[in-house]
């Protein structure tokens, strides 16, 4: 008896907790996968207590801290698709009614139990798939805000979504 309690605790505590910044796991994540020797490919997914802006910081994010480890400095995104998915999931309640008495000496009980299916939860659960181009410098061509420089994003996300965040800089020339 005590295992199986113990189990449903942690499943709900693992159910009430929104996404973290992770490689993809049993709550959502993001997944990171190098289509080309310049382009990124991140799969993104959330539960439902993540937030579709919040998803979309934790990819960029990734993006950043991808395009760092690969020696990148900036990148543009070049496609994207909403993969978030929704659903109803219909809760049962029921209703049970005792009854017990006496009717001409004789005496009468009997339960009646109804159940009901009115109860819905709504449940949203954002998703991303989002393709990246690297760049080492800016091209020539580039205009102003179209180009994420990967260490100003990863200075000012990772602070909030990294767990033991160490600021990283670009190197210098």
């Amino acid at each position: 008896m005590k295992i199986p309690t113990i189990l449903l605790i942690f499943a709900i505590t693992l159910s009430a907790c929104a996404t973290s910044y992770q490689l993809d796991g049993f709550t959502g994540g993001q997944k990171p996968k190098w289509r080309d020797v310049d382009v990124l490919e991140i799969e993104a997914s959330g539960n439902g207590y993540t937030s579709s802006s919040k998803l979309e910081r934790m990819v960029l994010l990734r993006a950043a801290e991808s395009a760092i480890e690969a020696n990148y400095r900036y990148f543009i995104e070049i496609s994207s698709e909403d993969t978030s998915k929704s659903s109803t999931v219909y809760l049962p309640s029921t209703q049970t009614t005792n009854v017990t008495g006496q009717y001409t000496g004789r005496g009468y009980s009997g339960t009646s139990t109804t159940t009901y299916y009115n109860n819905s939860y709504e449940s949203y659960k954002p998703g991303a798939n989002v393709l990246y181009r690297m760049f080492e410098e800016l091209p020539p061509d580039a205009r102003p805000g179209q180009f994420h420089d990967a260490y100003e994003i990863y200075n000012r996300l990772g602070k909030k979504y990294i767990r033991k965040f160490k600021p990283k800089y670009p190197p210098t020339n």
